[in-house]
């Protein structure tokens, strides 16, 4: 693969250690530009990751995208198979694996796409400082049980409507508390327009065969909305001046706020 310069979990804490934002133009580059297309790739050859999150994900100072660590990555075919549940970091692991449904395919990929979506949108600068991890995943569960749980709390707790067939799933005897739906606007803290809600949603739909697919995010009427995406090349060198620019300010007395 070669070297390559950072990894998204190091840039991330970069930018809550500078108490930054990430701006929706660099947010629609690595989702666009970058993540996607390289998943709409593995796709096409028809091949899972199974495991992607911010610290598999690399980039160079020249905006070159590498998706690393392919020990979890399986073909797969066009109908969902029998695969080991046992896979995907537990924050960016998909409600039906966690429930140890073993016929699943690549929409447990665009599951993951968009806990890294989300957090990249949902970076906040000030965080506790007693709590050991200092990025917020979408979905920040303290064991398989508490992530379901936490799920269900932020999308609704899913019925044979949302997740076809739930109730013949093994824990679909179990009576989870009724979560109610749509509060995933008030979760994103109203950071994302109605577009980007409405991609948000279509990625985490708990129906796999419903899940949105790379391609079709690609197409998403919330990428061509201003502002739209910058250049790859652009992504870090921009990032670097936002940081020279709040140092600068910050020696000077200015208020960036």
């Amino acid at each position: 693969m070669g070297l390559v310069d950072y990894d998204f979990t190091t840039i991330m804490q970069t930018k809550h250690s500078n108490k930054q934002l990430f701006s929706v133009e660099h947010v629609k580059c690595l989702m666009t530009k970058l993540l996607l297309k390289v998943v709409q790739h593995l796709h096409d050859h028809h091949v899972m990751h199974r495991d992607l999150k911010t610290s598999n994900i690399l980039l160079s100072n020249k905006g070159v995208l590498k998706v690393a660590d392919f020990g979890m990555v399986r073909e797969y075919e066009f109908h969902p198979q029998q695969y080991t549940p046992a896979v995907v970091t537990r924050w960016y692991r998909e409600p039906e694996i966690l429930l140890l449904v073993k016929e699943y395919s690549s929409p447990v990929d665009i599951w993951s796409i968009d806990c890294i979506f989300a957090e990249l949108i949902k970076l906040r600068p000030l965080f506790p400082d007693n709590l050991l991890i200092t990025l917020r995943p979408l979905f920040l569960g303290n064991s398989k049980c508490d992530q379901i749980f936490r799920i269900f709390e932020g999308l609704g707790t899913p019925t044979d409507t949302t997740w076809p067939g739930y109730s013949e799933l093994p824990v679909g005897k179990i009576t989870f508390k009724n979560h109610p739906t749509g509060r995933l606007r008030e979760t994103m803290n109203n950071r994302l327009s109605d577009d980007g809600l409405s991609l948000l949603q279509d990625f985490l739909l708990y129906d796999q065969a419903a899940r949105v697919t790379a391609d079709a995010a690609l197409n998403h009427p919330y990428f061509e909305e201003e502002p739209v995406a910058m250049e790859p090349a652009m992504f870090l060198p921009s990032l670097w001046a936002e940081y020279v620019e709040q140092n600068s300010n910050s020696d000077t007395g200015e208020d960036t706020q």
